[in-house]
């Protein structure tokens, strides 16, 4: 046996290093460890001081204020009363009605004129047409009367309601009809419909007048279908 001692132990390379070959001796600082912090990063890295950049707002804030809420709709001016808006359609109606009224009385006159009533002994009553002239004259009186009223209506809450956001009964009781979202009249167009809607929808269910009492917007059915409101004037 020999009296060489044995090569001494080699330590184990660190990470990335070739050990050096078999029978040489390893460069100095071989298999020696890192000084120590290597491979950390510099002191005072970490996270961003504060106020570094935008911060993002805090969830379910917006503009300083609760996120998502919803101002309640204001109106252009304060809301017209329900017993404003009855005397409004009083006073159209009873006009319409004085307009009505006194060609349909004429007609109905002549109608009445052109007809002779005879009663026999038994108590039955009948009726002929002895001026066939009078008669017609007299119909057609009373049809126009009807269309004068109807016409009078159509442009008194309709055409000229939609175009000034008055009839004569609001104008006299100091409202109005303006649109929701511009708080000015809806036009002619519109104004018709609302009138339609109202004539229709109030005739079918005494709740579409009623609904003002209790809708927070004090709209009536035709008011919500074409985004109106009433107000003071």
């Amino acid at each position: 046996m020999s009296d060489q001692p044995p090569y001494p132990p080699q330590q184990p390379a660190p990470y990335g290093q070739q050990p050096p070959p078999f029978g040489q001796q390893p460069p100095p600082g071989y298999g020696q460890q890192p000084p120590q912090g290597y491979g950390q990063p510099p002191q005072g890295y970490g996270p961003p001081p504060q106020g570094y950049g935008p911060q993002p707002p805090q969830y379910g804030q917006y503009g300083g204020s609760g996120y998502g809420q919803v101002q309640d709709y204001q109106p252009p001016a304060p809301y017209a009363g329900w017993w404003s808006r009855v005397g409004a359609l009083l006073i159209d109606g009873i006009i319409a009605w004085l307009i009505m009224i006194i060609p349909v009385v004429i007609g109905a006159v002549m109608m009445g004129a052109a007809t002779e009533t005879e009663t026999d002994s038994f108590g039955t009553t009948t009726s002929e047409v002895s001026n066939s002239g009078l008669m017609t004259a007299g119909v057609i009186i009373l049809i126009l009367g009807f269309l004068v009223g109807l016409a009078f209506q159509i442009w008194n809450q309709g055409t000229r309601q939609g175009k000034g956001g008055q009839s004569i009964g609001k104008q006299i009781l100091g409202i109005k009809v303006v649109d929701l979202k511009t708080g000015q009249p809806q036009g002619a167009g519109t104004g018709v419909l609302r009138w339609l809607l109202y004539s229709v929808l109030s005739s079918l269910c005494f709740l579409d007048l009623l609904w003002p009492l209790w809708d927070k917007k004090k709209q009536t059915w035709h008011d919500m279908i074409v985004s109106s409101v009433v107000v003071k004037a």
